[in-house]
């Protein structure tokens, strides 16, 4: 049946409405690549497959792809060696745990929905990336500090470093022989280090490093010299801090791009599945009725042949 024969049928359109109970692209992208099937197995198979997912969603409502995500392309920038990023690691790591709900939910009925266990069957849920995402990132895509042993001391070095500068400044702009120099009792940051605002009008009053200064010129903001070496101390872990977390981060990149077959086939897998309960959750609105289909007769081989068999 050629593009023209379909859209004078309207078949596009019946794709666009399918399209809409998809839960995620590549599903939909499915659904719009969808041809009609001739042959009658083929037909027999996706019927019966819609089947037995309007059963699977009638009895199981909660039955969903809830999480999944088209995270193929993340998957082949990882083999490209692509450092993937925070976000990108938790749609992968959602993907996977809403593909192993799925499959061990289908694989347990494989006895009552055998069509849809087998398009489960494709499934490779990879749990070692999962544990692995988990282990290195909370549920807002920050790095843990025990994502690694290095990371951890790292980070509390810092704070120490950060404590130090905290308490260092807030003597200074508390004690009262620096009241009349101050701007405001306050510690800002400018170019990543911690400064004071100071009167311009009592600029050598206090010795330091300027970093800035206010729009009216009325105040400069000073790194006072003897949190100089604190602020080095602390800026240099923070930059330790980024280097160890970008490892972590390419280590978990490699681990996809060793497994990015498998997460590609596991989203292939899903978005079959997608297309399945789109179909079911389509029929169901319109209270649609699976069909009754006989094999095509040869034309004179019976004299009673029912009009409706062809």
């Amino acid at each position: 049946m050629n593009a023209k024969h379909l859209a004078t049928l309207e078949f596009p359109k019946v794709l666009a409405r399918l399209a809409a109970y998809a839960s995620f692209s590549a599903g939909e992208e499915r659904i719009r690549a969808l041809t009609p099937a001739t042959d009658l197995r083929e037909v027999r198979w996706r019927l019966e497959t819609t089947s037995e997912a309007r059963t699977l969603l009638d009895t199981k409502p909660g039955t969903t792809l809830g999480g999944a995500r088209d995270v193929r392309p993340m998957a082949q920038a990882a083999q490209r060696g692509a450092v993937l990023l925070p976000p990108e690691l938790l749609d992968v790591r959602d993907t996977l745990i809403a593909a192993r709900n799925l499959h061990r939910t289908l694989t347990r009925l494989k006895g009552q929905f055998p069509h849809l266990a087998g398009l489960a069957a494709g499934i490779q849920p990879c749990p070692e990336i999962v544990d692995a995402i988990d282990r290195c990132l909370d549920e807002r895509g920050n790095i843990r500090d025990d994502a690694s042993p290095e990371l951890a001391r790292i980070r509390r070095e810092a704070r120490i470093a950060h404590d130090r500068i905290q308490d260092k400044l807030q003597s200074i702009i508390q004690s009262p022989r620096n009241a009349e120099v101050l701007q405001e009792p306050i510690i800002t940051r400018r170019e990543g280090r911690y400064v004071i605002p100071l009167k311009t009008d009592f600029k050598g009053r206090l010795r330091g490093v300027v970093h800035d200064m206010s729009a009216s010129g009325a105040t400069i903001f000073i790194e006072p010299l003897s949190v100089v070496e604190l602020n080095n101390t602390w800026r240099e872990l923070q930059l330790e801090e980024q280097q160890e977390v970008n490892r972590i981060l390419a280590q978990l990149a490699a681990r996809i791009a060793e497994r990015a077959a498998e997460i590609e086939q596991t989203v292939e897998a899903l978005a079959e599945l997608d297309l399945v309960f789109a179909k079911a959750r389509y029929a169901d609105a319109i209270r649609g009725t699976a069909p009754e289909l006989v094999p095509l007769r040869e034309h004179g081989t019976s004299g009673n042949q029912h009009p409706g068999s062809t």
